[in-house]
């Protein structure tokens, strides 16, 4: 009985690591990505500075994530997308 019980545990740490590994792959292609919440690429410029790469976006990078709904409206636009 003892050795079922530790053959239980056993699965449920792998199933434990596995739900783990897609998550962390999840968050990092959600955040980490430079892709916005529709696919499009959220920075605006790059420049290369002293061999630094610097990439830069008129919006916050987790602005899409945030509130994806009104991400791209400007408010001198009267609220219409961009």
């Amino acid at each position: 009985m003892a050795f079922e019980g530790q053959k239980r545990a056993a699965e449920h740490i792998e199933k434990y690591k596995e739900y783990e590994t897609d998550y962390t792959c999840r968050l990092m292609a959600k955040y980490f990505s430079k892709k916005n919440f529709y696919g499009g690429n959220i920075f605006d410029e790059k420049a290369t500075i002293d061999s630094e790469t610097i990439l830069s976006s008129r919006w916050p990078s987790t602005r899409s994530f945030a509130d994806p709904v009104h991400a791209f409206e400007h408010p001198s636009n009267g609220g219409s997308c961009i």
